[in-house]
């Protein structure tokens, strides 16, 4: 199956060093593998590289994802702050853990129902070779705890959770929870005035493709070149989020979702400021009035951006910026030819000398 690379997420992790000694065997062979002869020019590592469960940016991976990407994880590249031409090592082998620390065999999850899988709460370890010959001062800046781990993944699609309920992404678009600056609120789904779920809003990876990993110092790489998780994000809008459901309008397990009906985007995401829909409540329900779709809230008009993103040359945020920036220049100039103080000053010096 064709993988489709839409968007890119990353995780951050402690690295915990094992030198190529006999040590290595024994602490990290019964999880994962390493090579059988101890070669002096490379230094060897192990670390967490995902888990189940909600990270820091309201990403939410499914244990049953995770199995099923289970052998796209071996054999990448390991760079730097994610450079992928700054190559200074590679993954060599990865194992699946329970939450006890307890090996779990990859081939007996596989067989299990996807409802069984996502029982265990589980941890991916890799182990890890770094070209400590190559690159000497940070093999030892590694060694000295300086440096962590930034999982590297594609994934093609997701959903929305809120507490157990998981909606389609479809769906989440359809409600104007797909946006994100809506992750990490609080919401409360109702349905018939009865609550049926309530948490914060966490957005569920589908269909992951592990692309490698990145050693990093400071994981709060800019959004619009990667989707970092390191850093916690904190909505300014702390005011719960209430939803309004028909009967039967949501499933409580995961809904299907057709990609041919979703709008194509950008790598970097919708840009924070769009929203699918403006209504007149707060929430929407069968007799609510829809003011505006496809809205840009910063500018308060109609989105420009064919693609959502704020990367768009048509984007209005991007346009504003281009001509702010070319208009303060040209202030800068302009002020700095009209500056006469230091003529002045050079003159005040001469009369008074």
């Amino acid at each position: 199956m064709k993988q489709t690379k839409q968007y890119k997420q990353m995780f951050e992790a402690e690295i915990d060093i094992v030198e190529g000694t006999d040590e290595l065997k024994k602490e990290v062979a019964s999880v994962v593998k390493f090579p059988q002869s101890k070669t002096p020019d490379m230094l060897f590592f192990a670390g967490v590289f995902v888990s189940s469960g909600e990270n820091l940016n309201k990403a939410y991976f499914m244990p049953s994802e995770l199995v099923k990407a289970h052998n796209t994880i071996d054999h990448k590249a390991i760079d730097i702050e994610h450079g992928e031409t700054d190559i200074v090592g590679h993954i060599y082998s990865s194992a699946f853990i329970d939450q006890a620390g307890t090996a779990l065999n990859i081939e007996d999850l596989a067989k299990l129902p996807d409802a069984e899988i996502d029982k265990i709460n589980m941890d991916v370890v890799i182990a890890g070779i770094l070209y400590k010959s190559r690159f000497p001062e940070l093999a030892e800046e590694v060694k000295d705890g300086k440096w962590k781990l930034s999982m590297e993944t594609y994934y093609s699609d997701y959903d929305i959770k809120i507490g157990n309920v998981i909606m389609s992404r479809k769906e989440a678009e359809a409600l104007g929870l797909a946006s994100e600056d809506v992750l990490g609120r609080m919401a409360k789904i109702l349905r018939k005035g009865v609550e049926v779920s309530s948490g914060e809003i966490a957005r569920v990876l589908r269909n992951l493709l592990f692309s490698g990993c990145g050693i990093v110092k400071n994981p709060a790489n800019p959004r619009s070149v990667i989707l970092e998780t390191a850093n916690k994000k904190d909505a300014d809008d702390k005011s719960e989020i209430i939803i309004e459901l028909e009967p039967n309008a949501v499933n409580v397990d995961k809904a299907n979702t057709d990609l041919n009906d979703i709008a194509p985007q950008t790598s970097e995401g919708i840009c924070v400021s769009y929203k699918k829909r403006v209504i007149d409540a707060t929430f929407q329900g069968p007799d609510t009035k829809v003011l505006h779709e496809n809205w840009c809230a910063m500018y308060d008009m109609g989105c420009t951006s064919p693609s959502r993103g704020a990367t768009h040359p048509e984007c209005l945020r991007r346009q504003v910026v281009e001509v702010t920036k070319d208009y303060t220049k040209y202030k800068l100039s302009d002020l700095e030819s009209r500056d006469k103080r230091g003529s002045l000053l050079a003159r005040l010096l001469e009369v008074l000398s």
